[in-house]
């Protein structure tokens, strides 16, 4: 799955350059649950004309293109689809949103985990928002109760697979995610 994450607000000076698919790119597989044999890139962009633009300069990119290359053998399937962060859930526990998140410093040997938690809601216009409602609701509870759970990502679906939401949280270790 390849999901596009556009930030809601852009900081001056913040800019990435244009090859961010290349250097910028967060890379996500699965070991235990979920679907494993599955690899999830995450792109980060300002708005479509900024998809664009990175995506014209990777199609150039030599690097990139043999990326693509030894890569396009291995995949069975591939699926894509563009987020919104939820920039109320964000608000209602004080942070900027998934551009500002920065991975702290890992103490070895702990090796931090990522969850993907990732919702279907049911059909209709209501469904979302209705979601996000109840999360901006009780979010705030859980991170004051998880100390070491960071939220990184909060999203819904835009483009592609409709209605749905999804969350990722950083833990420090296996451990930590499942206590």
């Amino acid at each position: 799955m390849c999901a596009c994450w556009y930030k809601s607000n852009v900081h001056a000076g913040q800019e990435e350059s244009a090859c961010t698919c290349l250097h910028g790119c967060r890379m996500f597989t699965c070991d235990a649950g979920g679907d494993l044999n599955k690899v999830t890139h995450i792109y980060q962009y300002t708005d479509v004309e900024q998809r664009e633009s990175t995506r014209a300069v990777a199609a150039t990119n030599s690097q990139w293109q043999a990326f693509i290359d030894a890569s396009r053998p291995h995949v069975a399937k591939q699926e894509s689809r563009i987020m919104l962060e939820a920039t109320g859930v964000y608000k209602a526990l004080g942070l900027d949103g998934a551009a500002a998140y920065k991975s702290p410093h890992q103490t070895l040997p702990n090796k931090p985990v990522y969850e993907f938690r990732q919702y279907q809601l049911r059909p209709g216009y209501g469904s979302v928002p209705k979601l996000l409602a109840a999360f901006e609701q009780g979010l705030p509870g859980k991170v004051a109760a998880d100390k070491e759970g960071q939220l990184v990502a909060f999203a819904y679906s835009d483009v592609g697979v409709l209605n749905q939401v999804v969350e990722l949280w950083r833990y420090p270790s296996a451990a930590a995610c499942i206590r």
